[in-house]
């Protein structure tokens, strides 16, 4: 970790076809298998903070959660746990000095959804994906990010200068988990 920019997860579920709901309200919970919300439910109690957009906070509101939600419209304390921000108006390395009175930021998790997605990568501080590929195919809704051509969701992240470290099979049923970290030449 460099400076004060902590270390940001991207933590993703997304059908076989890379899109990571049918909807702004699908919320993974309702089609992933419980292998990928064991998983994902392992990466958001090591985090320190889950950040993401307005969409995905209110598609799976937890108000005891230390939630950082990316908005144009709402700014500040939602809740003693929950803080808004616009985007714009900051960078990776800004995050931990808004939500430090309340607990320190050095494990992020980046939960979604698409221009979250686009941010992180735009400033280069998606640090490690976790990828759940679930066995179904949505054909239409959200990408995982928002100038994606690609359907097969590791060639999304391979475009996009990330490298498979890990593979593994959860269950009989298809559900595929791929960890991958950014290429070293980049």
């Amino acid at each position: 970790m460099t400076g004060t920019t902590p270390f940001f997860t991207l933590t993703v579920a997304c059908s076989s076809d890379g899109l990571i709901a049918r909807a702004p309200d699908d919320a993974p919970h309702t089609w992933a298998s419980d292998e990928e919300q064991e998983l994902f439910f392992r990466d958001v109690e090591a985090a320190d903070w889950a950040i993401m957009g307005r969409n995905t906070h209110l598609a799976a509101d937890k108000p005891h959660r230390r939630r950082i939600i990316f908005s144009t419209k709402t700014e500040g304390w939602e809740r003693p746990t929950q803080v808004w921000l616009d985007p714009a108006q900051i960078t990776p390395a800004h995050l931990p000095r808004h939500v430090k009175g309340v607990h320190a930021l050095q494990n992020g998790l980046i939960l979604g959804g698409t221009r979250v997605h686009d941010w992180f990568l735009s400033h280069r501080a998606i640090h490690k994906v976790n990828l759940t590929i679930e066995p179904i195919r949505f054909g239409h809704g959200l990408k995982i990010f928002s100038d994606q051509n690609e359907v097969d969701p590791i060639d999304v992240f391979r475009e996009r200068g990330f490298a498979v470290s890990n593979e593994t099979d959860l269950n009989t049923t298809g559900t595929r988990y791929i960890e991958l970290e950014p290429c070293t030449n980049l």
